[in-house]
């Protein structure tokens, strides 16, 4: 990665976090009758939602975490960009999904500045470090084509 990369990546990370901290607690609030739904309410989907299943799953095996959603096994889609999201990888078939590593190949979707679009089919990923985080044991790492990627 580059030290371009990086410094954009950093700028980027930061400025997200202002933004979300000052949507969350915005001054000189005033506390209101009216309440508005929030996903409280909402249950999670179930850990195969959005996925196409293609291998057989252990319910304990590790999901994965795409931007902020809640953990997943076997998603059909990754963002590699959550930002700006102009890097993702579609129609994910998953070969293989245990406690250690899940791995598939999809097609890799890239927006250039400009607008357009090029896909890459046939890209292997796949996804290991399982981690515990708040929402249950998580894989942490996203390897596209052999590149580990720093999302």
């Amino acid at each position: 990665m580059t030290t371009l990369s990086r410094k954009f990546f950093v700028s980027a990370t930061t400025a997200l976090a202002a933004v979300a901290l000052v949507a969350c607690s915005p001054p000189h609030e005033k506390d209101s009758g009216l309440k508005v739904a929030t996903a409280t309410g909402v249950s999670l989907p179930s850990k195969n939602a959005s996925a196409t299943s293609t291998v057989d799953v252990d319910e304990d095996a590790p999901g994965y975490i795409d931007c902020v959603a809640a953990p997943t096994q076997q998603p059909s889609e990754i963002s590699l960009n959550c930002a700006m999201d102009i890097d993702q990888l579609t129609e994910i078939s998953w070969s293989s999904w245990d406690a250690e590593s899940a791995t598939g190949t999809g097609t890799r979707v890239v927006t250039t500045a400009d607008g357009q679009e090029t896909e890459t089919e046939d890209v292997e990923v796949e996804l290991s470090f399982p981690t515990e985080s708040s929402q249950g044991l998580v894989f942490t790492q996203v390897t596209v084509d052999g590149q580990v990627l720093f999302l």
